[in-house]
């Protein structure tokens, strides 16, 4: 008997009735098992990095990254094969092995997005970065603490502090300037005020001038209690017991400058530290309404509150040229050599930057134009002293230092004294001051702390020396 042709219909796709766990894993050859393994570890790692404390999670288990990265490669072939067979063969959803597929591989684009935030705290950080180099990146900044101490061959160049301060000067242009202060005796004022309606019989009046009276007496002892503080009192007394207890509250953190890196030390949180030679070329920062400075290297740094912001950014862009770096690495400094002391000359306030062949005097905020004349760059910071630049040019040797102080003293429009021309006025009688005048005209005052005798002592014993007068007569009388 003939039978007749066999009629064959086309198959669009497989159902998940006809291709059962067991036929998807021996036609895909094991990769169904590698995927279903690694998903307990991705959702693992997720959650780890998800969480407050992800930074002690991640230390405490050092295998979990790098077992994951290891078989990358396998598990980007094992997804790209299901989920092209899913597609040749028209999948459904109801495949155990695409919805495992599907589900790690939503997983990874998570985890690569959780993870590049994560690095973004420390580093610059690439959109397109692949997962395993991300993770491998974050692994080992978690397993390189900054050292918050300085090592050997670091020289410690400049140090503050920051302070808890709250964020109002963004409010101050809002307000106009000047307002009338109330004067001392408003709160007792409207405390009599109140203490008199209070006496009245009437229920409704009574209640408001006893709010009234509350209110003044309130006032009256805060501002009390404001002014003790101020005083000597609450700066001789008050404040060292109290700021043990309110530090962690008031300060923030401190910031290092070093000759091989910036450091940021924060009250609360991870220390943090960038290279110099990796700052890029704007990677510097400050928020003018935080106070904060953001620094941009092969590690970022967020130092926060800064209350001499311009100051050390100045600084920060000082200690960027490597001819200041090289000569820090010697170890040597400028200290019996070179005095910088707050002086006046002819009634103008500035400093005075004294040596043993003269003086300089560099006039009071002209800080941007001697660090323009400094690194050959102009800068957009305002409102800070050239003093600290001169001191952090004590690491270069004798006749650079000269060199670049003359720089910074004609690019501010200062001026300079040579020992010859200039007499020490010896024994003046203020305490805490010296005289140095060039003519009847022109003198200079610089004010002296106790530090700085010895050093003054030293460098002015070449100088020509006129003896004060005790009477102050004409010297023809």
């Amino acid at each position: 008997m003939l039978r007749g042709p066999k009629s064959h219909r086309p198959r669009s796709g497989t159902d998940a009735t006809d291709l059962t766990a067991s036929d998807t894993e021996r036609q895909l050859e094991g990769r169904a098992e590698r995927i279903a393994v690694v998903l307990r570890p991705h959702a693992e790692l997720e959650k780890l990095l998800s969480g407050r404390r992800w930074r002690k999670g991640l230390l405490k288990r050092p295998e979990l990254v790098p077992a994951l990265v290891a078989h990358a490669e396998a598990l980007e072939e094992a997804l790209e094969r299901v989920h092209r067979r899913a597609a040749s063969e028209a999948w459904t959803g109801e495949v155990p092995i695409l919805r495992a597929a599907r589900e790690l591989s939503a997983r990874r684009e998570r985890l690569a997005v959780l993870a590049r935030r994560r690095l973004e705290s420390w580093v610059e950080v690439a959109v397109d970065l692949p997962l395993e180099k991300a993770l491998t990146r974050l692994n080992a900044l978690v397993r390189q603490p900054v050292n918050r101490t300085l090592v050997a061959s670091e020289v410690l160049a400049f140090e503050s502090a920051a302070w808890w301060r709250p964020r109002w000067r963004r409010f101050e242009t809002a307000f106009p300037r000047g307002l009338p202060r109330l004067p001392v005796w408003a709160p007792y004022a409207v405390g009599a005020l109140g203490f008199l309606i209070a006496l009245t019989r009437l229920p409704g009046i009574r209640w408001v001038g006893l709010g009234l009276f509350a209110l003044g007496l309130g006032a009256a002892g805060l501002s009390v209690l404001v002014r003790v503080l101020r005083g000597p009192l609450g700066r001789w007394m008050l404040w060292p017991l109290l700021r043990p207890l309110l530090w962690p509250v008031l300060g923030l953190g401190r910031v290092r400058l070093t000759n091989e890196r910036l450091l940021w030390l924060p009250v609360f949180g991870e220390a943090q530290e960038v290279r110099w030679a990796t700052i890029a070329d704007d990677g510097l920062r400050v928020d003018p309404d935080t106070l904060d400075v953001r620094v941009k290297g092969t590690r970022r740094l967020h130092a926060r509150g800064l209350s001499k912001d311009a100051e050390v950014v100045a600084l920060l862009e000082l200690h960027r040229l490597p001819r200041l770096r090289e000569a820090a690495l010697a170890g040597l400094r400028l200290w019996g050599q070179v005095a910088v002391l707050p002086a006046t000359l002819g009634g103008h306030p500035g400093h005075c930057v004294l040596r043993p062949q003269g003086l300089s005097f560099i006039p009071q905020r002209t800080g941007p134009e001697a660090l323009g004349a400094l690194t050959g760059r102009p800068t957009s910071l305002r409102g800070f002293d050239a003093n600290r630049l001169v001191e952090a040019l004590r690491w270069l040797p004798e006749a650079e230092f000269d060199a670049c102080v003359a720089r910074v003293v004609e690019a501010t429009g200062g001026t300079s004294w040579a020992a010859k021309d200039a007499r020490y006025v010896e024994g003046t009688p203020e305490w805490g001051e010296i005289r140095i005048e060039r003519s009847t005209q022109e003198v200079l005052v610089g004010r002296v702390t106790g530090v700085q005798d010895e050093v003054l002592r030293g460098l002015l014993d070449a100088w020509p020396r006129r003896k004060w007068r005790r009477f102050f007569w004409p010297s023809h009388w």
